[in-house]
């Protein structure tokens, strides 16, 4: 009778400790991935922004080659890539991609457009538009405060880049995804990019 009693509390013992021991190897594992992913793709001020002061500035329309200063160059940038009365952080967070965009074209992309860094056309680098016509194409009254607002963007994320397992990012960027991204050799072919996965976004909801 003992042996059975003994037998059946074993029995009983194994029903709680089996689960246990599964749940706490397999809850670990997401969870140290998670971490892993989040270091992989950071924002970086590592590397040598003192290297990257000026850009030759390519304008398609003239053929003429201009050296701009890059902090104002970003502010061309983000004021012609985004509306001014968009969110700050979705200002600053413009700033930050474009000028990733901007470094790398710079690094790797050099002898593009010959003498010049990078070109002010959407469809081949990225837009830009001079301080003058973005301020006429706003409203009078809304031209100060956007055009301060572009400024902060860019002087608040100043030198900040995003990279992957510490290089410097191929930086594409688009004004809406239609709630899922597209795997880069979907768009262009070729390989693929591990950070430009397809991936489901947030939709923005009308209030």
């Amino acid at each position: 009778m003992k042996k059975i009693i003994i037998f059946i509390i074993l029995i009983i013992l194994l029903c709680f400790l089996i689960p246990i021991l599964f749940t706490q190897k397999f809850e670990t594992m997401p969870i140290l991935s998670e971490e892993k992913k989040v270091e992989e793709l950071k924002v970086d001020t590592s590397y040598n922004y003192n290297d990257y002061t000026t850009v030759k500035l390519l304008h398609t329309s003239s053929n003429e080659i201009e050296e701009v200063n890059l902090d104002e160059y970003m502010c061309n940038v983000v004021s012609a890539e985004i509306p001014a009365k968009y969110n700050i952080e979705a200002l600053k967070a413009q700033a930050v991609v474009a000028r990733t965009y901007t470094i790398y074209t710079i690094i790797r992309n050099a002898g593009k457009h010959g003498e010049a860094n990078i070109c002010d056309s959407s469809t081949c680098c990225q837009a830009w538009i001079s301080k003058e016509d973005r301020l006429a194409k706003w409203e009078e009254s809304t031209r100060e405060e956007y055009w301060n607002k572009i400024v902060e963007a860019v002087n608040t994320t100043i030198g900040e880049i995003v990279t992957y397992n510490g290089e410097i990012i191929n930086a594409f960027y688009h004004a809406n995804s239609g709630g899922k991204t597209e795997m880069a050799s979907g768009v262009w072919g070729g390989g693929d990019y591990p950070y430009l996965q397809s991936v489901e976004t947030a939709r923005r909801r009308r209030i």
